[in-house]
C-alpha cells in the first residue's frame, strides 16, 4: 500500500511540473490574433470620390421637360459646361436646379453670360425656355456680386421728382416724355446697369422704351 501512495504522489508532482512548464511556454490565448485585428482594422482604406450628381447642390427644380423627342448630345456634354474649380456643369444640371445652387456651385454672373447664347440655341419646347430664361432672369435679378455687396440701380433725378428701376420697367415712352426724361438719359441709364441687368426683362423694357424715345413711337 505504500509503494502505490508513493507512485501517485511522484505522478502528481510529475504532473504539476509539466503543466507549469507548459504555462511558461504559452502566450495568452488571442494575444497574436488580437493585434492582427487591430493593425487590420487601423490600415486607411483608400476613398474613392463619387462623380458629381444632379442633387449634390440640392434638389432638381420641377421644371416642364426640356425637349419633345430625343435629347440633343449638347444638353449633357462638356463642351457647354461651366467649369468651377475641378468640377463641371453642364447644361442639363443648369436646366434643372435653381439659381442659389449655382451660386452654391460657385457659377458667376459672367459665365452665365458667355454660354448663355449656347443654350439658348438647345431645342428646349416653348415653355421649357420660358422657364429657362426666367432662372437666367432671376439670378442676375439676385442684385449680388461676388464679394456679396448689394449693386444699387441708379435713379433718373427730374427736377424734383425721381424714378427708380421699378418705375422706369413699368411705364412707357409716353409717360417717359411726360416725366421729361429724354432718349439720352435712357442710354446713360441703359449702360449703367447692363453689366448687372443685360438679361432681365426690365432692362429689356427699357430698352424698348428706349428705342421708342429715338424713333419717336409711343
Amino acid at each position: 500500500m505504500k509503494k502505490i501512495v508513493l507512485i501517485l504522489t511522484v505522478l502528481v508532482m510529475a504532473l504539476s511540473v509539466c503543466a507549469c512548464a507548459v504555462e511558461e511556454n504559452s502566450e495568452p490565448s488571442g494575444g497574436t490574433e488580437t493585434k492582427q485585428e487591430q493593425k487590420l482594422e487601423t490600415e486607411p482604406v483608400p476613398v474613392v470620390e463619387p462623380p458629381i450628381e444632379i442633387s449634390e447642390f440640392g434638389e432638381p427644380e420641377d421644371l416642364p421637360e426640356p425637349f419633345e423627342g430625343e435629347e440633343p448630345a449638347e444638353f449633357t456634354s462638356d463642351e457647354l459646361a461651366i467649369t468651377v474649380g475641378d468640377r463641371s456643369f453642364n447644361a442639363s444640371w443648369l436646366y434643372w436646379h435653381n439659381i442659389y445652387d449655382w451660386r452654391q456651385a460657385g457659377i458667376t454672373y459672367d459665365q452665365i453670360k458667355e454660354m448663355n447664347g449656347a443654350y439658348m440655341d438647345l431645342p428646349f419646347t416653348d415653355a421649357a425656355m420660358e422657364a429657362y430664361k426666367a432662372k437666367v432672369s432671376d439670378f442676375t435679378m439676385i442684385m449680388m456680386l461676388n464679394d456679396g455687396s448689394q449693386v444699387f440701380t441708379p435713379t433718373v433725378t427730374v427736377g424734383d421728382e425721381s424714378y427708380d428701376y421699378e418705375w422706369l420697367a413699368s411705364h412707357n415712352a409716353t409717360e417717359y416724355t411726360e416725366a421729361g426724361i429724354d432718349a439720352d438719359t435712357v442710354k446713360t441709364y441703359l449702360d449703367a446697369i447692363e453689366e448687372n441687368f443685360w438679361y432681365a426683362p426690365e432692362y429689356r423694357w427699357i430698352s424698348e422704351v428706349y428705342n421708342r424715345l429715338v424713333n419717336g413711337w409711343e
